[in-house]
């Protein structure tokens, strides 16, 4: 029961980040959460830092990830930019209602 509603959960997250254009995600085999590369969607904002993108949508949507930078330094030569989202505790209907916000505001 909770692996078939983490898998389904899984595969919507991953399924509605890949179609914001700028945002690349793949999808992972077994975690809970995702790191999608957002570095097309920033540039295409005008956003250099992926702490700024996070500032600016939390303030703009209430919309809340956390970024690469949370979890320890980038690696030499490492060019994407990654969000962090865990989708364990959060519903199917609450997550569409989030992304919806992320890629009207990425748009």
């Amino acid at each position: 029961m909770i692996v078939s509603a983490l898998r389904e959960r899984r595969d919507l997250i991953v399924d509605l980040l890949n179609t914001i254009p700028g945002i690349k995600c793949f999808k992972p085999e077994a975690t809970f959460y995702v790191f999608p590369n957002v570095a097309g969607a920033m540039r295409r904002k005008g956003i250099e830092d992926v702490e700024d993108l996070r500032k600016l949508c939390l303030h703009e949507t209430g919309v809340s990830f956390c970024t690469r930078h949370h979890f320890g330094r980038p690696l030499p030569g490492e060019t994407g930019q990654y969000l962090r989202f865990a989708y364990s505790g959060i519903d199917a209907p609450t997550m569409k209602e989030g992304l919806t916000k992320l890629a009207r505001f990425l748009a």
